[in-house]
């Protein structure tokens, strides 16, 4: 069996284990094709990306940070690497070092609106409500449908006190998603401070009743 065929073998091998929810026969054959002489940097970049995502299932996120971080050093331009960097920093509160990692994935690729959504929830925890609107910006400017920035947006305008722009971000969010109890109370709660009583209530009313309906239907489940 020639090289080629062997790393073949061991990518099938791994994915297989993958789909049948098998992580540790899993991370066992990435680390083989990893150790295998033949392998290229983008493969062995590709392997250590696939082992961070496995020792993150696996809840083990320091693990999961090595090994990003080598997919990096075999390929500094993996942009999905950096991604993922970036998205457990973040999920351990570390906003500044998520950032800085969400930027250079962004750097290196520009197209994704979720990277920029991700980019701007980091600076809104910072209370960064200028950065974090733009990063919000730059997501809608790429899918001017994305209504988790275009939410997102809508709320960092309320703490700036942006009424009217907050105001039109709601309405579009319940645009896009007639049952989004969340936009509901903070449009409810953003017109009441706008003096709008009646269609606060209105709006409050129907978030509670929105917000019971999906958890009787998780109750359900």
């Amino acid at each position: 069996m020639n090289s080629e065929q062997e790393l073949s073998n061991l990518m099938v091998a791994a994915y297989n284990h993958q789909k049948n929810g098998d992580l540790s026969l899993a991370i066992q054959a990435w680390n083989q094709l990893i150790k295998h002489p033949e392998a290229d940097n983008n493969l062995t970049a590709n392997a250590h990306l696939s082992l961070g995502n496995l020792h993150q299932l696996q809840g083990n996120d320091e693990l999961a940070i090595e090994s990003m971080s080598k997919a990096i050093k075999a390929n500094p331009n993996s942009s999905e690497a950096y991604f993922c960097l970036a998205y457990l920093e973040q999920e351990q509160e570390n906003f500044e070092s998520a950032i800085g990692y969400f930027e250079q994935a962004i750097a290196l690729n520009d197209t994704d609106p979720g990277v920029f959504n991700n980019l701007g929830n980091c600076y809104d925890r910072l209370d960064k409500s200028a950065d974090a609107i733009n990063a919000y910006t730059q997501a809608i400017s790429l899918d001017d449908n994305y209504i988790a920035a275009i939410y997102n947006r809508g709320n960092a305008y309320i703490k700036i006190a942006k009424d009217e722009l907050a105001l039109a971000d709601l309405n579009k969010a319940i645009e896009l998603d007639a049952n989004f109890y969340q936009a509901y109370y903070n449009r409810g709660t953003l017109l009441k401070r706008m003096g709008e009583h009646t269609q606060s209530e209105q709006d409050l009313i129907k978030a509670k009743t929105l917000a019971q309906q999906e958890l009787e239907h998780k109750t359900l489940q």
